[in-house]
């Protein structure tokens, strides 16, 4: 049977708590590093440890041969403090941890702790972490590289990875170029070479923007042919892992989350959704969030297709969904075939790519309402092999049933008859007793209390 999710039973966790299990854990994990004498360094940011803006990340440096070390101990204090490890992942050089805690009703910390061996640029490595860790200093209770080594981390890291540079850290570095011009000119000779540092340092003089005038391609390839001419056979194979992680390994193990909301009209589901994405996008970013309805829509939609690339229904059409009749069974069984192609290659070409970065996809309706709800695709109902054929597609990672009286659907819409809005909640609730990944959700209580009892289903818990 399928977990109810319930907001009425969770009703005590509206009750603020003072506890911060984020500030906890990550304070005993920078303490326990110490303890073991185990090197390490923070390399950007945390001027306000442990506060993290929404999505931060605490992005630390240690030796090769300790970062699995220094993983499974923010592993270990993670669970220790209740805090849920979500997924963990491999980039290279780089393991990422990504964290969860939700002390209270409508309190969602997202968080990371990214472990570095070595500062790289496409897996290829060119600081190594004894260069960096030779050259730090405590400050504010945490090891951080010295001033201009920071400063060059900071900007020319950013620069590298985006070509931009944020304006705090662009500020860094032209102080850096006032008060230590020299010991940053032999930092930069160290990353691209004399010839390229001479270069960026007259760019930084001559422009604020300086980042728009540094040649981006000629720079990144003076780096890459240093790093390869001081490792030649390492720093391949350091290519190939680092290509191997982000190209191959999510198509095996899909990154971040992918979630679908089914259910009736009126059972808030779209409200759900939307509530979920409003705690998820200051954590992620809207780039890193993404809704699709019904659909992926790689394939456009059969009307459209038969009536030159332009739907002929209306908006107003859409609050009628039972407004067509239903194509036979040869017809009924080409289009479950056509919708079907579409979420597979949909998935292939459209959600795997943003699964990759780490996206979470997020599915209004899915496949899986054309075992209930049929005609609203003009699929009639009964169709032989149907079931079959949605267990065939790509499944969600979680798939949320809404469900509420049927008193309470009919007073949020009226677009169904009342016996097939009865008919569609006893079936949508079958279903979510029997789908793998189901879970049940209550909604009449307040939608951000179901939002909060989602998100808490999604990422408390780990992934193998």
């Amino acid at each position: 049977m399928s977990p109810l999710l319930h907001a009425d039973r969770e009703a005590p966790r509206a009750v603020a708590q003072s506890r911060d299990p984020r500030a906890e854990m990550l304070r005993a994990f920078v303490a326990e590093l110490d303890a073991l004498a185990i090197p390490w360094c923070v390399l950007r940011g945390q001027h306000d440890f442990p506060d993290l803006h929404p999505g931060g990340d605490l992005d630390l440096l240690t030796e090769p041969r300790h970062v699995r070390a220094v993983v499974e101990l923010a592993v270990r204090l993670a669970r220790r403090h209740g805090v849920s490890v979500w997924e963990r992942r491999r980039m290279g050089f780089m393991q990422q941890v990504l964290l969860y805690a939700s002390p209270a009703a409508g309190v969602h910390q997202f968080f990371g702790i990214d472990v570095h061996g070595c500062e790289a640029c496409y897996g290829l490595p060119f600081l190594e972490a004894g260069h960096v860790l030779a050259r730090t200093r405590r400050e504010h209770g945490l090891p951080r590289p010295e001033p201009v080594l920071s400063a060059c981390i900071d900007a020319v890291g950013a620069w590298l990875s985006s070509g931009s540079i944020p304006a705090r850290h662009a500020a860094s570095f032209r102080r850096a170029l006032e008060e230590h011009p020299r010991e940053l000119e032999r930092e930069l000779a160290h990353w691209f070479g004399s010839l390229g540092s001479a270069r960026m340092i007259a760019d930084a003089r001559a422009d604020a923007d300086f980042a728009r005038r540094w040649p981006l391609r000629s720079l990144r390839r003076a780096l890459w042919r240093r790093a390869l001419l001081r490792a030649p056979i390492s720093g391949l194979a350091s290519f190939v892992r680092y290509a191997f992680d982000i190209r191959v390994r999510p198509l095996f193990q899909p990154r971040g989350r992918m979630l679908a909301f089914l259910g009736t009209d009126g059972t808030g589901k779209s409200s759900v959704l939307e509530a979920v994405r409003a705690q998820l996008e200051p954590a992620f970013g809207p780039e890193r969030v993404h809704l699709f309805h019904m659909r992926p829509g790689f394939l456009p939609q059969l009307n459209a297709l038969a009536h030159g690339g332009r739907t002929t229904y209306t908006l107003a059409d859409m609050s009628e969904p039972h407004r067509a009749k239903p194509s036979g069974l040869v017809g009924s069984a080409l289009r479950a075939l056509y919708y079907a192609s579409d979420y597979v290659l949909g998935y292939a070409l459209r959600v795997l790519p943003l699964r990759r970065r780490c996206a979470i996809v997020a599915f209004d309706r899915y496949i899986d309402d054309y075992q209930v709800d049929p005609l609203r695709s003009r699929i009639r109902r009964g169709l032989p092999g149907l079931a079959r054929l949605c267990r065939l597609v790509p499944r969600p990672d979680h798939l949320f049933v809404c469900s509420a009286p049927l008193e309470t659907v009919r007073a949020r819409k009226q677009e169904l008859a009342e016996s097939e809005s009865a008919r569609q909640l006893v079936l949508y609730e079958a279903l979510a007793a029997t789908l793998p990944r189901a879970q049940l959700v209550r909604t009449t209580g307040s939608i951000a209390e179901a939002a909060d009892l989602v998100l808490r289903s999604v990422f408390e818990e780990e992934r193998a």
